[in-house]
């Protein structure tokens, strides 16, 4: 599944880029992939000789630490200021790791805290960062909110405020005038993300490879995060090689990194390396058990004539999807559109692609459901929602890229 989230070649990356550049046709995506590709060089991406952080499993066993100082004292648990810390930890390596019960119990903890009507404006900008991942875009608002209300630094509330804009609606046309240089990495990635959706990946390319020179820290975290996020350009164009360059580095710096695997693993069946694919899958499953990943596998598996195999992963994946849906439909609707098109359930595809349009109408939401209407046979209807998009002046790879269902759309 094209969306959303390392060093075979990363040395060498200007000869490794040659392998798959797509042939320049003319066409303006291609030319501006080709552009993207060819930033590509010997420190772009950075390897961790060239930018040292600390060893992920090292920075990940100082998390797991910090978390069990916290479990492990019932007395600290039951403070305000201790229950924020722990449930910030437990989200960072939620991150990190992928583990729903690890952001189930980040929430368990804030609902708590807030009960004892205790908690600081910063407490409530990281309640409101956790409500946001569960896409309980209500409450989010109303703890950002609050917390300008008590007194948080206005920068930090614009911030948060910002981020529950995108994610529930499609940004303004005229919303191209954020800054050309943002300060800091976190800005230039948000910059980066805008401009490919607006067409323009060799421009975004510029401002992930600006990230990775903003970013001056040791925590392998944020660097490997930079990494996948340029992988994911090049996927979402299938540049499939390039892809694999920066999911390899990523993977390399901090293996822990779920989403770095998980790409890799996508990324290599994608070239015909069902073998590594299947390996790839089966760490991040038995990492974090999503679904998504188990359908990933069973694909993997499949392609390797791993009939059993595969079998026993598409049941974890329906049954994970079954369980998830139940549990969160509106955070997991999203993600499972492509799944049900994916396993030829088309109505179902198309139910949770209006479910989760109902509750948001940011980008992602008018892909799930055009692509849902497209796979219903519905394609004049597809290609009115891919009309809106291009009319907020927006041009995402999946309705511009030729052979994309989408990009047929006049």
């Amino acid at each position: 599944m094209k969306i959303l989230f390392l060093l075979s070649c990363c040395i060498c990356l200007a000869g490794c880029a040659s392998v798959n550049m797509p042939a320049d046709s003319g066409d303006k995506s291609q030319r501006e992939i080709n552009a993207a590709i060819g930033q590509i060089g010997p420190r772009w991406p950075a390897s961790p000789a060239q930018l040292a952080t600390t060893d992920g499993e090292i920075y990940l066993g100082n998390l797991e630490s910090q978390i069990d100082a916290i479990e492990s004292r019932p007395g600290l648990i039951g403070r305000t200021r201790f229950q924020v810390a722990l449930a910030g930890l437990y989200y960072q390596r939620f991150q990190i790791e992928g583990r729903i019960t690890d952001a189930e119990r980040a929430r368990e903890l804030l609902d708590e805290a807030r009960s004892s009507e205790r908690l600081t404006p910063q407490d409530r900008l990281v309640y409101a960062q956790v409500l946001l991942g569960f896409h309980d875009f209500d409450a989010a608002a109303e703890q950002l909110e609050l917390a300008a209300q008590h007194g948080a630094p206005d920068a930090a509330v614009a911030t948060g405020r910002a981020a529950l804009d995108r994610a529930l609606q499609l940004p303004d046309r005229n919303a191209g005038a954020m800054e050309d240089s943002p300060a800091d990495y976190v800005a230039s990635v948000r910059r980066a993300a805008a401009l490919v959706d607006r067409g323009q990946p060799a421009a975004a390319s510029e401002h992930l490879r600006n990230a990775q020179d903003l970013y001056g820290d040791v925590n392998p975290f944020p660097l490997a995060w930079i990494h996948v996020q340029q992988g994911i350009v090049f996927l979402r164009h299938g540049a499939y090689e390039q892809a694999r360059t920066f999911f390899v580095a990523a993977h390399e710096r901090f293996p822990q990194y779920f989403l770095a695997t998980e790409h890799l693993a996508e990324t290599e069946g994608l070239l015909g390396n069902h073998a590594r694919s299947a390996e790839l899958y089966r760490v991040v499953t038995a990492q974090n058990d999503q679904p998504g990943f188990w359908h990933g596998l069973a694909g993997a598996e499949a392609a390797l004539g791993n009939t059993e195999a595969a079998r026993q992963a598409s049941e974890r994946a329906r049954e994970g999807y079954r369980r998830l849906l139940e549990d969160y439909p509106l955070m997991f609707a999203d993600h499972a559109v492509g799944y049900y098109l994916d396993v030829g359930d088309p109505a179902e595809a198309l139910r949770l692609a209006r479910l989760n349009y109902e509750h948001r109408q940011d980008l992602s939401a008018h892909l799930a459901l055009a692509e849902a209407l497209a796979g219903s046979g519905r394609l004049d209807e597809a290609c009115k929602r891919v009309a809106r998009l291009r009319d907020h002046g927006l041009e995402p790879p999946e309705i511009s890229v030729p052979g994309e269902p989408l990009a047929a759309c006049p």
